[in-house]
């Protein structure tokens, strides 16, 4: 279901729509310089409906260690008259010992969106006034109200303490040839060390501006505008998903908006190692509220993929567990309950409706459990905290109280019905709540086992279980 590409990781995505396609361009790492060279291409996958990919293979190849390009980092792709563009980072780690930029901005063309061109005599490099060797992920844009083409960029202004001049940066032009880059920074927060991977749409009144930063917490971010100019405003829930979703950018089929990112591997595929660049392509629909704030829910055709049922067995309990038709109301005052309800497929999605009682502490939903759930995955619904977080037991560090920046905010109500999706894919495990809050996650260590329902200090009640398998 989330893909990633044979021996080898999806990175940054940078999603195209063309007539009723989905073109994903993406950096693809093999992770192997000693076999497969140093350098990153691009590749092109090719969607409907995010379901039923097509691979298409190369489409900027990476250059050698001499060149600008020998690592083929994050851009956009732009159409006019018929004609592709894409605008695109040529990084080179070897350059700055030679006194060399770092970072570039380098064009391709395309006239069928399938085979690239490099543009050799194209570059664009960072003017005095921002540091040279951070200088990349141009996103391109006509600015209507000027008439001119924009292009975004993840820069660092060049003075300020090192950890606080990341900016999002803006070029102009008239032609798409020759560009302008502008001393005074499009969004300059001087809050990150730098705004990566930028993007930016209209959706309704409002202009959100999307870009994620590794300062805090490696996130993708959104700000919020009624114009170009700003002032942008930064909502109380500015994330889509949590450390586990980096990268993201947007793409529209004219009705819906989506934003994909990637869901990163760890080292050694083992958890508490630490992740890597690159790993699953992961797909949230985005969902616009009244006051025009932003939420992510799961897109309809892949909710709809798992459409064959899965058996499930009412098994092991502890502490209080009634049932009562097709809902179970678990939970006492001082202490721990939990239903055990069977085997957990490798490829599954579990939704349910969830009530918590006032006062009550922690939710989990458990997930390749053994039997006594001494050693299980915990997705946890915390009220008393308004959070989602991602535990396993036994951790690394019993006082770490889940596992490392695996977590996010999210507003938890007594008395409330809640739904949530949860779709475990192998490794991969995506959690939607209440129509409006992702949180990305990765069981490596625990493949197999059972999956139930606990919680503590308090009762919360479960209804409308379905456990479904992706159909034939």
């Amino acid at each position: 279901m989330y893909y990633r590409p044979t021996g080898s990781v999806a990175a940054d995505v940078i999603p195209f729509r063309r007539a009723d396609i989905f073109q994903l361009f993406y950096l693809r790492d093999f992770r192997d310089i000693e076999k497969c060279g140093e350098g990153t291409p691009w590749y092109l996958l090719e969607t409907k409906d995010f379901i039923d990919f097509t691979e298409k293979g190369e489409v900027i190849s990476r250059g050698g260690e001499q060149d600008q390009d020998l690592y083929i980092f994050t851009g956009s792709v732009f159409e006019e008259d018929g004609m592709g563009y894409i605008f695109y980072t040529g990084h080179n780690p070897h350059f700055p010992e030679k006194g060399k930029n770092q970072e570039v901005i380098m064009m391709a063309e395309s006239k069928d969106f399938q085979r690239w061109a490099k543009v050799k005599d194209f570059s664009l490099s960072a003017p005095d006034c921002f540091e040279p060797h951070d200088f990349r992920d141009p996103f391109v844009f006509i600015n209507e109200e000027t008439g001119e083409y924009n292009m975004l960029l993840a820069a660092r202004v060049n003075y300020g303490p090192s950890r606080r001049r990341g900016c999002t940066a803006v070029a102009v032009s008239r032609d798409l040839i020759s560009w302008e880059v502008k001393e005074e920074p499009f969004y300059n927060p001087r809050q990150y060390f730098t705004h990566e991977c930028p993007d930016l749409f209209r959706m309704g009144d409002w202009w959100y501006l999307v870009f994620s930063e590794f300062t805090d917490k490696c996130e993708t971010h959104y700000r919020m505008a009624k114009t170009l100019e700003g002032p942008w405003l930064t909502p109380e829930y500015d994330t889509f998903d949590n450390r586990n979703f980096y990268a993201a950018k947007t793409v529209s089929d004219g009705k819906d908006r989506y934003i994909i990112g990637w869901n990163p591997t760890n080292i050694g595929d083992e958890d508490f190692a630490e992740t890597q660049w690159g790993g699953n392509i992961i797909i949230h629909k985005i969902v616009q509220e009244e006051d025009g704030q932003l939420y992510v829910e799961v897109p309809d055709t892949i909710k709809k993929a798992y459409d064959t049922p899965l058996r499930y067995r009412e098994g092991y309990t502890m502490g209080t567990v009634l049932k009562y038709q097709n809902s179970w109301r678990i939970g006492r005052q001082d202490g721990f309950s939990s239903l055990d309800l069977g085997e957990l497929e490798t490829n599954c999605r579990l939704s349910f409706d969830v009530t918590f009682q006032k006062g009550i502490k922690n939710f989990y939903l458990f997930l390749n459990s053994d039997k006594d759930n001494e050693a299980a995955y915990y997705v946890g619904i915390e009220p008393v905290m308004n959070r989602m977080t991602f535990d396993r037991w036994p951790r690394k560090r019993n006082d770490y109280p889940f596992m490392l920046e695996l977590e996010r905010k999210a507003e938890i109500l007594p008395d409330v019905k809640y739904h949530v999706d949860v779709i475990k894919d192998g490794p991969v495990l995506e959690v939607y709540f209440a129509g409006k809050y992702a949180m990305s996650a990765r069981m490596n260590d625990f493949r197999e086992g059972t999956f139930g329902f606990a919680d503590s200090f308090g009762e919360a009640v479960i209804e409308n279980l379905e456990y479904m398998t992706l159909g034939k």
